[in-house]
């Protein structure tokens, strides 16, 4: 019992800090949900499938289970969006009949270089897939 005041105070300061900023991931991070996006579009490259922003969120529902709803689609963009800009993927528009756009996205050679951080999502990637769609 009586360490049971000091377990609230060492808790009480864990759990401070813990709190505010210090849990957020620096902007421009790789961390998991980044890695799945390269496994995915590295599978698809490698079945002759294209990697759009709308088949990715697809295979993140299918392979991951994350991002399950329909608003969680503009969190995928934001992904895409940062490792583009972090020179891992290439973006490619793709001007359609109609008036709508779409993006091929394609890994760099920066980011072929850091397939062993995405490797084991790959793996998951490729045990949990039938044949690639073509789009």
């Amino acid at each position: 019992m009586d360490n049971l005041p000091i377990r609230k105070i060492y808790i009480s300061l864990y759990d401070k800090n813990l709190s505010g900023n210090n849990m957020v991931k620096p902007k421009g991070s790789t961390g998991t949900t980044k890695m799945k996006i390269m496994a995915i579009i590295d599978y698809n490259y490698d079945n002759g499938a294209d990697s759009y922003g709308y088949t990715i969120w697809q295979s993140l529902k299918n392979h991951f289970h994350i991002y399950l709803t329909n608003s969680d689609v503009r969190n995928v963009y934001h992904h895409l969006r940062e490792l583009t800009d972090l020179g891992y993927l290439t973006k490619e528009d793709e001007k359609l009949d109609d008036p709508s756009k779409r993006c091929l996205y394609a890994l760099t050679e920066d980011g072929k270089g850091i397939e062993s951080r995405y490797s084991p999502y790959l793996d998951i990637v490729r045990r949990s897939s039938g044949p690639a769609r073509k789009y």
